[in-house]
């Protein structure tokens, strides 16, 4: 480690020296380290700076450090994400390898740190948003793409959003719905049922339904309202 990381953030003391990643989301323009608890969950209001340890060869560690940008964050979030990640390089010696990950741009490298994939939720600390567990709970409509890594992207909750390509995770209070496109392949289909089950895990205590469509007509009832979602899964 570089004798001049005395005089940088002590946040970063420490950083590197096991394998693994290390997480800090920008708050009030610093790093803050992340609970584990809370590895994966990447605020749109926010900015965070990864960093990825792996082994090398003789004994030395290989660095990655990426930082991500929410797209709801203000550009002096974003800045401030740049600068530290350059400080938490001369840390490590000036030796890591840096990275720039826009939401919904993420490297595939990137995303190959979290099992099954991330997936930004509204809100943030360092925006002053409402956290999602402030609120009440908000249906949301998910397209998930990918053979070896899974990038989930929320769209609007309308039949417009799907088509025959692609797969798609409905995540109501009670129920999730993966809706299985006529054209879509079937590692991705498999990924979803992993993403299913971390958000079932994660966001439901383990305790929702899960329901997998593939045919006929998709009908979700919201509340006690009169909205009725129908997605006919042959679409013309």
């Amino acid at each position: 480690m570089s004798t001049s990381a005395k005089s940088l953030d002590p946040a970063f003391q420490g950083a590197g020296q096991r394998l693994g990643t290390e997480i800090w989301r920008i708050e009030n323009f610093q790093p803050v380290p992340l609970p584990k608890s809370d590895y994966g969950k990447f605020y749109m209001g926010d900015c965070y700076i990864i960093l990825q340890t792996t082994p090398g060869r003789g004994g030395a560690y290989l660095y990655d450090i990426h930082f991500w940008i929410g797209k709801d964050s203000s550009q002096d979030e974003a800045g401030t994400a740049a600068i530290k990640t350059v400080e938490l390089d001369a840390v490590l010696g000036g030796r890591a390898v840096q990275h720039r990950e826009l939401q919904g741009h993420e490297s595939d490298k990137f995303l190959s740190y979290f099992k099954p994939c991330i997936i930004p939720l509204e809100g943030g600390v360092a925006s002053g948003f409402k956290k999602p567990e402030e609120e009440e709970f908000e249906t949301r409509l998910y397209v998930c793409r990918g053979k070896r890594v899974v990038r989930m992207k929320q769209v609007p909750f309308a039949r417009s959003s799907l088509n025959h390509d692609d797969v798609f995770i409905l995540d109501t209070q009670d129920k999730i719905y993966q809706f299985n496109g006529a054209n879509s392949n079937i590692q991705e289909r498999a990924k979803a049922l992993e993403v299913i089950q971390f958000l079932k895990e994660k966001y439901h205590d383990g305790k929702c339904d899960v329901a997998i469509v593939g045919k006929g007509v998709f009908r979700y009832n919201f509340h006690d309202a009169t909205l009725l979602f129908k997605v006919p899964l042959s679409l013309n």
